[in-house]
């Protein structure tokens, strides 16, 4: 394809859209206050209720604030997930959508910090939303367009500030995702790490067939048990989506969702059923979970229907988990 004909906004959009989907967003999902809130480190950055900061200067409007200091330490301070959720909330996201697509103003100084991760993960949604339509209503002069003083480099054109802001939302959700990570397995009496007390046993005979997408069997520890009732690839407001790559991943997705709500997750599943309409592609199907589910292995069947109750979903999901005490 000629250079000329590439659609560029497409190609700017997925750089992060891609990520977000793929790597980041489930990845976010379950976000437990102490986690927000948690560092590993004595006196590291956070967002605190209002007078309870010794940071040198203390920034929002709200009843709780961010810790920042001029000029900025060095070496940089710890932050904590908190500190970073409101750093792309606001000075990523917010401030950019309000110097370019009209939103209401927003700086350090004047937000509202979210006082739960609850709260954080709502307006980082927000915000998103706002810049991903944002990007998308720009044409291919507007792309070209210098981005002027509202910037620090005025004249360069709007293409590269979309890329600027798109590597920072991918470098700072992904510092998120690390400290979750070591939050995970370094944080003491928590119900994620007694979650990794409890394991399940996969059965693979040698006379099967060996896949390695699933196992033929799982054994599961004693443990409660939670039934995740059927999800349609319907978001949170109840919209169904287009097509069945669409609607498999936002149906893997509210099962990862009911998961976290129960304080278990994939790797803790101990059967899949995937209720697949005739005549869909299977395997555009199967790659759109797997996008979603990654590699937890796990029992599965696969079965085609003549439909579902709600008129036109094309792909049904439940699955079976166990919740360790």
């Amino acid at each position: 394809m000629d250079a000329d004909e590439l659609d560029w906004n497409r190609t700017l959009r997925e750089q992060w859209e891609f990520h977000w989907n793929h790597q980041l967003r489930a990845r976010l999902d379950g976000l437990t206050d102490d986690e927000y809130f948690w560092s590993p480190v004595p006196d590291a950055w956070s967002v605190r209720p209002r007078g309870s900061s010794t940071a040198p200067v203390q920034l929002g409007a709200g009843d709780f604030r961010v810790d920042y200091a001029f000029p900025e330490p060095v070496p940089a301070a710890f932050t904590t997930i908190a500190w970073r959720l409101g750093h792309v909330i606001v000075g990523v996201l917010a401030a950019r959508n309000a110097a370019h697509f009209g939103a209401p103003a927003a700086s350090y100084e004047t937000w509202e910090y979210a006082g739960s991760a609850a709260t954080a993960l709502d307006q980082l949604g927000a915000q998103l939303d706002i810049w991903t339509a944002g990007v998308r209503g720009l044409g291919e002069a507007a792309l070209r367009v210098p981005i002027g003083e509202k910037e620090p480099f005025p004249e360069a054109p709007m293409a590269d500030l979309v890329l600027h802001i798109h590597r920072e939302l991918i470098h700072h959700l992904s510092e998120v995702c690390l400290l979750r990570d070591l939050y995970l397995h370094t944080k003491s009496g928590t119900s994620r790490e007694r979650l990794m007390t409890a394991k399940t046993t996969h059965l693979d005979p040698e006379e099967l067939h060996s896949n390695p997408a699933f196992t033929q069997g799982v054994i599961a520890p004693a443990a409660r048990t939670l039934h995740v009732g059927g999800q349609l690839g319907t978001d949170s407001t109840g919209n169904l989506l287009d097509g069945i790559e669409a609607q498999t991943t936002q149906a893997m997705r509210n099962v990862l969702t009911v998961l976290a709500a129960a304080g278990t997750g994939p790797e803790h599943v101990v059967k899949l059923n995937i209720y697949l309409v005739n005549g869909v592609d299977a395997q555009v199907g199967y790659a759109a979970a797997r996008s979603v589910w990654g590699d937890h292995r796990t029992a599965i069947t696969v079965v085609s229907t003549s439909g579902h109750a709600r008129p036109g979903a094309l792909v049904e999901i439940d699955a079976v988990a166990i919740v360790p005490e």
